[in-house]
C-alpha cells in the first residue's frame, strides 16, 4: 500500500526521505511543503496526508476538536529552546526579566518552538506571561481553537527577522539559530540549557508523527511497521554520525530520538503542561489520549 506522506529533513527521518531505508509492507508518496508548517494546517483541516509529522500542541488541539488523526510516539523534531527567544545585539534587554512590557512576536501562539521558550521564561525565570505584550502573525492550524486574550493578532508577510531589525518588536520566539544582529535574551542561553537538562533530563519534543485514523484503523499493522522503518532511520542516522548529542549542547552519548512513549514521556508532559497554562489546549487533554 502507499501512504501520502509530508515529513520534514530532521537528520533522524533523513534516511526514510531518502530513499536509504524503506518497509516491505508500505510505500510512501512524500509531499513537498514549502514552508514546512503549512503541511500541519493541511493535515488537520483537509487531512490532506496519511502520515503527517505533527506538533504535539497542534494534536492534542485537533484531537480534541474531533480530527481523525491518532499520533505515533516517535519523535520527528526535538531541539533545544534556551536560545529560541532573540532580541537585537544593542537591546537594551539584558535578562528576561527585562521583557516585561515589551513587545514579543511569534509566528503563531500555539507554535512549539513559542510554547516551550514561554514555559521556560515562567518556570525558571519568574517571568509572568500576562505582563508580555505578544503578538503573532497568523491564528491556530485548528480553527475551534481561540487564541488568550493577552495576545494580539498583527497579520504581516514580513520576517520575523525583519521586523525585529525594523525595531516594530523588541524580541522574536520561533527562529531556528542565532542570526547575525541577535543574541539570546536569556543570558549564557547555551550553558544555561545544558545547567537546564542536567536538572531536568528532558530534551525538549516539538513534533511526533501521526496517522489518519481511518487509515490506522483498516491498517492497524501500521503502528509496528512505521514505528519500525523509523527506527532503522534512526539506527542509520546514528551510524553516520548524526545523532551526536554535542551538537544540542547536551553530554556526549545521550540516545536521542528514540521511539515510544515511555521514554519521552517526561519531555511531552511537560510540553502538554505548558499548552494547558498558555491556554493552548484545555486540563481536560491526558498525554496518553494522544498517542495509539
Amino acid at each position: 500500500m502507499q501512504l501520502k506522506c509530508a515529513i520534514g529533513d530532521m537528520v533522524q527521518v533523513r534516511p526514510v526521505r531518502q530513499g536509504s531505508v524503506s518497509s516491505e509492507r508500505f510505500d510512501l508518496e512524500m509531499i513537498h511543503v514549502e514552508p514546512f508548517y503549512v503541511a500541519f494546517r493541511r493535515m488537520v483541516r483537509e487531512l490532506e496526508f496519511d502520515l503527517s509529522e505533527m506538533p504535539i500542541a497542534t494534536l492534542a488541539q485537533a484531537m480534541h476538536a474531533g480530527v481523525p488523526i491518532v499520533g505515533l510516539p516517535i519523535p520527528a523534531s526535538c531541539r533545544m529552546h534556551h536560545t529560541s527567544i532573540l532580541c537585537s545585539l544593542d537591546s537594551d534587554i539584558k535578562v528576561p526579566q527585562d521583557l516585561t512590557g515589551r513587545r514579543v512576536l511569534a509566528r503563531s501562539w500555539p507554535q512549539t518552538t513559542g510554547i516551550w521558550i514561554r514555559g521556560i521564561l515562567q518556570r525558571e525565570y519568574g517571568v509572568n506571561l500576562r505582563d508580555i505584550e505578544w503578538v503573532i502573525q497568523e491564528g491556530p492550524h485548528v480553527p475551534e481553537f481561540v487564541d488568550p486574550d493577552f495576545v494580539t493578532l498583527e497579520e504581516s508577510e514580513e520576517s520575523l527577522l525583519n521586523l525585529l531589525k525594523s525595531g516594530k518588536v523588541d524580541a522574536i520566539t520561533g527562529l531556528h539559530g542565532i542570526p547575525n544582529g541577535t543574541r539570546p535574551v536569556i543570558p549564557h542561553a547555551l550553558e544555561a540549557g545544558a545547567e537546564w537538562y542536567g536538572r531536568t533530563g528532558v530534551f525538549p519534543v516539538n513534533h511526533v508523527l501521526c496517522l489518519r485514523r481511518p487509515v490506522l484503523e483498516a491498517h492497524p499493522w501500521l503502528v509496528e511497521a512505521v514505528t519500525d522503518l523509523f527506527d532503522e532511520a534512526r539506527e542509520l542516522a546514528k551510524e553516520q554520525g548524526d545523532l551526536d548529542s554535542t551538537r544540542h549542547g547536551l553530554p556526549p552519548g545521550l540516545p536521542l530520538y528514540q521511539s515510544g512513549l515511555e521514554p519521552n514521556r517526561k519531555s511531552m508532559q511537560m510540553l502538554l503542561d505548558f499548552s494547558i497554562e498558555q491556554q493552548i489546549v484545555p486540563p481536560s487533554v491526558t498525554l496518553d489520549s494522544l498517542f495509539v
